[in-house]
Order: C-alpha cells, then sequence, then structure tokens
C-alpha cells in the first residue's frame, strides 16, 4: 500500500516519505540503507633480531576474549616461551623452567625487567619439531585491561632457541606493539566531482526499455545549476533519493520497477574525464573508476566529452528548476 500512495504523490518530498519505506522493497540493490561493514582492529608486535622476526597480532572476538597470533615470519627458530607485560612497567615472572626465561637483557641489549604473564609454547632442548606458530587466548579480565587498544603499551617477550642454520643460538626478542584500528570500509561508490557535473547516465540491468538492444536500459538525466546547487556533486549523498524518484515517475520514466538493478552510472562534468563507476553489488572497488558493461552499446570518450554514439542512450531526461528530482 506504501508503494501505491507514492506512486499517487509523486511531487512529495522524496526524502521525507522515503523512509516509510520498508529496505526489501528494492532488494535487488538499488537501496543500500541499513548497509553495514564488519571490522577487526588489532595490536601488532613485530619482534626482530638478525635474520629472524616474530609476527604477534592481538585481536578481541566482541565478547572479552583477546587472542594472541603468534608467527615465525622469517629466519629459523623453535619458539619456546611468550611472556606479557602488560603496562611494559615490569613484572614478577621473568622464567617458565630451565633455559626459557627472559632474564637478564632482550638481544638488542635492552634490559628486561619482568613480565606479568607467561606461557610455554615449546620445548627447549631441539627433541622435538620447531613451534613456529600458534595461538594464546586470555580474557580482558586476566590481563587487566578493559579494552584491545590497551594492549599498545605491551611488552611481548618471545624466547626462541635453535635458532639459525646451525642451531646453535639463542634469542631473547621484545618490544611493544602498535595498535592498528581498521577504519570501516566506505560505503561510497562515487568520487566527489571537483566541477559541476552536468549529467549523469544509469545504466540498469533489464532489457525492458532497451531501444537500442545492447541488453540494458540507459537513462541520461540532465543537471540544472538548480539541482547542483541544491544537491551537489557527491552522488553518493542521493543516489537512493534520485533512484526513488526515477522510480516512482511513470510518466517521464517507464519501465522501472521497485526492484530495478542498477549496475553503475557514467557521470560527465567540467573538465574532468567522463568516468563509469560501479554501484552496490557490482563495486568491488570503492570510488575508483570501473570499464563499462560488456556489450553496451556506447563507448567512454577518454576526455571530458559525452559517451559515444550518445544516441545509443535509451531515454534523454532534464529536471527543472526546483533543485528536486522532478525530470521531465
Amino acid at each position: 500500500m506504501i508503494y501505491v500512495i507514492l506512486k499517487i504523490y509523486k511531487n512529495v518530498n522524496i526524502s521525507a516519505v522515503r523512509a516509510l519505506v520498508p529496505p526489501d522493497l528494492g532488494a535487488k540493490g538499488h537501496i543500500k540503507w541499513g548497509k553495514t561493514n564488519m571490522t577487526c582492529d588489532s595490536v601488532k608486535w613485530t619482534l626482530t633480531s638478525g635474520d629472524v622476526t616474530v609476527e604477534v597480532i592481538a585481536t578481541d572476538d566482541g565478547f572479552g576474549n583477546i587472542t594472541f597470533t603468534y608467527e615465525l615470519v622469517s629466519g629459523i627458530a623453535d619458539l619456546n616461551g611468550f611472556f606479557i607485560d602488560i603496562g611494559n612497567d615490569g613484572g614478577d615472572i621473568s622464567k617458565l623452567s630451565g633455559g626459557n626465561n627472559m632474564k637478564g637483557s632482550d638481544s638488542d641489549g635492552d634490559r628486561l625487567d619482568g613480565f606479568d604473564i607467561a606461557e610455554e609454547i615449546g620445548t627447549v632442548g631441539g627433541n622435538d619439531e620447531d613451534t613456529t606458530s600458534g595461538t594464546l587466548t586470555f580474557t580482558m579480565a586476566e590481563l587487566g585491561i578493559s579494552s584491545l587498544a590497551e594492549l599498545a603499551d605491551a611488552e611481548i617477550g618471545i624466547r626462541a632457541t635453535s635458532v639459525g642454520e646451525d642451531r646453535e643460538d639463542s634469542l631473547k626478542l621484545a618490544d611493544t606493539g602498535t595498535y592498528c584500528p581498521v577504519e570501516p570500509p566506505s560505503d561510497d561508490d562515487f568520487p566527489e566531482w571537483g566541477q559541476d557535473i552536468s549529467h549523469v547516465v544509469f545504466v540498469f540491468n533489464q532489457t525492458v526499455g532497451d531501444t537500442s538492444g545492447d541488453g540494458y536500459y540507459t537513462i541520461k538525466v540532465d543537471y540544472t545549476d538548480a539541482l547542483v546547487a541544491a544537491q551537489g556533486n557527491d552522488l553518493d549523498d542521493y543516489i537512493d533519493d534520485f533512484l526513488f524518484a526515477l522510480i516512482n515517475d511513470d510518466t517521464n520514466v517507464p519501465f522501472l520497477e521497485p526492484d530495478a538493478d542498477l549496475m553503475g552510472v557514467v557521470i560527465k562534468g567540467g573538465l574532468q574525464t567522463t568516468e563509469y563507476y560501479a554501484y552496490g553489488d557490482y563495486n568491488t572497488n570503492g570510488t575508483d573508476p570501473d570499464p563499462l558493461p560488456a556489450g553496451i552499446g556506447f563507448a567512454l570518450p577518454g576526455d571530458k566529452g559525452t559517451v559515444d554514439p550518445v544516441n545509443e542512450i535509451d531515454l534523454a531526461l532534464s529536471v527543472d528548476d526546483s533543485g528536486d528530482f522532478i525530470f521531465a
């Protein structure tokens, strides 16, 4: 019923009524409301001496558990002990068993003043297979922290024996870490255009409405100064409203259904090179330009011009001077 009402009252404020539409009305991708991105922050330690490098990465599972993943990424060594000094302020632990200790100084000559937590991850003596990787998991309570970021100040120590080709050396690796927050991937499909957009060409993955016979329904919309002033030159900011208006204008824009599958948009404006940008699930490279869909009837000009031949576009529209998406 909401859809029918909107088809009757096309000229109401698009932004206001769009919030009334269920997110699954356009499930094939032309609406991206509610899109989420998963992230995974980490703290990373790179412990190096000579040819030996051990990488340690700590991650938070979201349930109060911190997992340390350690790996010998270069050189030859047998990893025996894993030590943690939470605040890099020293601790009571410097030894696990026998030669599996972090006493004295590390392999860089820096004085070691003890650790808070220590775990045996291998055995000293070379009588079994080398330990070169593994994981250890602790609760935040066990570590005495409330967030993953606090571990950036922690000193990680790795005791390594049977080092080198002759397996005769040993190392005490120790260093503090670096907090590495992962930035959420951008939802953007289009770059902000450096000059005013003059027109866009929508490419829909449907044959209904395709008059050129290339297998796509393409719609060119010319911008006005009023539209640029009202909406701007970043198509990401108003693509949902733009599509909503196109889909709900049966008079000027036939053949578009609520599940219309937008593949991408050609953007032209100013002196910038005209480019095609894939949209939604078709976009795998953020705001970088993409090749046109295979078999489409026109080509990009390679400069600031219009796609060629322009008569391969199935429908040409303009907007009025209201600054809204009202087509003619």
